[in-house]
């Protein structure tokens, strides 16, 4: 498919060029290969410009206007080759439309292969961060990538609710010790993807979130496992485990629930406790 399409570019191109020197012959005399090379140079140069300073998140839409400009100067000026003539009109225009088509093809084709055109492209973690704090930096670049985060501060957000999480299984645990004595279900939920992570790559309010998640099968499972994780905390503490308690606890890291709820949650841990004792 490539060699086809560089061929029609190559055509259209040729006689857009034979056809613009003819014309500039006149003015330039020995120079009038210039005229042609300038203007479709200038297009390609525009339009990469372009496509260059999108990708960067700094676009500017006078690169994209200039080369439309200088698009429509190369039909123009083969079009008035044919003298008026309506076929060879046709004929002169149809070599620079061919090129120029060719070349929107070739940058739309790039467009979407990078996500300009789709909106889903992945932001880029800044240098700054980079130079700052490699390790982590590239530990979020690779949760961005693998969970398909678009936004940046929604990859951020994402990181610290792993990092909090790491650090829960590390004062429980110790700092080592919870990558193999923590339950199997709470260190799987660290690679699972997050409830709140939309299917386009971005991430809801943390209240949705959480609503979302504690509708789910997985958001359900995950609630019963923190709240197991408190109750062993509040054995080991000496404190006593009320719904009061287990309530303030959810609430303080991050998950509203109604009374409704807490009871349901102490039912299943009572329940938890009972199968254990037979065993």
């Amino acid at each position: 498919m490539a060699p086809l399409i560089m061929a029609l570019a190559v055509l259209g191109g040729v006689g857009s060029f034979t056809t613009v020197r003819q014309m500039a012959e006149p003015h330039f005399k020995g120079l009038a290969w210039i005229v042609p090379v300038g203007m479709d140079l200038g297009i390609l140069i525009l339009l990469a410009w372009d496509l260059l300073m999108e990708y960067l998140d700094l676009p500017w839409p006078v690169l994209r206007w200039v080369a439309w400009a200088y698009i429509g100067g190369t039909v123009l000026v083969n079009v008035s080759a044919a003298r008026g003539q309506l076929a060879g009109s046709v004929m002169y225009a149809a070599m620079p439309v061919l090129f120029i088509t060719v070349v929107e093809g070739v940058r739309h084709l790039i467009r979407r292969w990078v996500g300009l055109a789709s909106g889903h492209r992945v932001e880029r973690v800044p240098a700054a961060r980079w130079v700052l704090a490699p390790v982590s930096s590239l530990l979020l670049w690779r949760r961005m990538v693998l969970w398909h985060v678009t936004a940046y501060r929604d990859g951020l957000k994402l990181e610290y609710r792993h990092l909090l999480a790491v650090s829960r299984l590390q004062e429980e645990y110790g700092r080592w010790a919870w990558r193999w004595e923590a339950p199997l279900a709470d260190r799987l939920s660290l690679r699972r993807l997050p409830a709140g992570l939309e299917a386009d790559g971005r991430l809801v309010d943390g209240s949705s979130a959480t609503a979302e998640q504690s509708t789910g099968e997985e958001g359900e499972d995950e609630l019963l496992a923190v709240a197991r994780r408190i109750q062993r905390q509040a054995r080991r503490q000496g404190v006593r485990f009320t719904r009061d308690y287990l309530g303030d606890q959810l609430r303080d890291l991050g998950y509203p629930i109604a009374n409704t709820r807490l009871r349901k949650l102490l039912a299943a841990l009572r329940d938890d406790s009972a199968q254990g004792g037979r065993a």
